[in-house]
């Protein structure tokens, strides 16, 4: 099977967004290997041609749709490097943005899933835990940053970090029955979940932080 190219970089295009969706969709699907080029082009309405000509190959392909969400992420990092509001008023944001990217894009959600319960050794599991790990080491060192005040303390920064995006995932796969677990009298909004998440957070963090001051 033909792997990605090295130096391979996602094109921007409007027919190449299309083809992007059509194939995240279809990989969450089916996996990779029960997706071929004609499939993708006919959920995108391009012609085969065309797939070629902007990705070269299905590896290529499958990349791509790693590196859009890579840069999706990417993006909601930038928020929490702004060192102007309080670190948990950054939390709180990036929190609320995450949920609502994963709500907005569930076909990008679920194909990391699948990769990851795939078998180990898999070369796409294997780019999808490399994708992820990339991400989470870059939201690691900021946390880090933003708690300590210049004294390191890792295991803090990955505590936080993983009850920020384990909440969120949660929310994510339960989104449909909550309302049916909370009650009607329960407000089970995104924005109202992510903003009791960080009140039970809160009172740590600044303890954290006063600390290192």
């Amino acid at each position: 099977m033909p792997e990605h190219d090295a130096d391979y970089t996602a094109p921007r295009t409007e027919a190449a967004d299309r083809v992007l969706t059509a194939a995240r969709e279809l990989f969450t699907e089916r996996g990779f290997e029960g997706v071929s080029i004609r499939d993708i082009a006919g959920r995108a309405r391009v012609s085969k041609a065309n797939v070629f000509h902007h990705f070269g190959n299905k590896a290529n392909l499958y990349e791509a749709v790693l590196q859009d969400s890579r840069l999706t992420f990417d993006e909601l990092l930038d928020g929490l490097r702004d060192d102007t509001i309080p670190v948990t008023e950054r939390l709180e944001r990036f929190a609320r943005e995450h949920l609502d990217t994963m709500l907005q894009e569930p076909a990008a959600v679920n194909l990391f899933l699948r990769q990851m319960l795939s078998n180990r050794g898999d070369p796409r599991r294997e780019r999808a835990e490399e994708t992820i790990g990339e991400g989470m080491q870059e939201l690691l060192r900021i946390v880090d940053r933003s708690l300590v005040s210049g004294r390191r303390d890792g295991t803090t920064a990955l505590s936080v970090s993983l009850m920020l995006l384990g909440s969120t995932f949660v929310y994510f796969q339960l989104r449909d029955v909550l309302p049916r677990i909370g009650g009607q009298s329960t407000d089970c909004s995104p924005d109202a979940y992510c903003s009791a998440l960080i009140d039970l957070l809160r009172p740590g963090l600044e303890a954290h932080i006063a600390a290192g001051q």
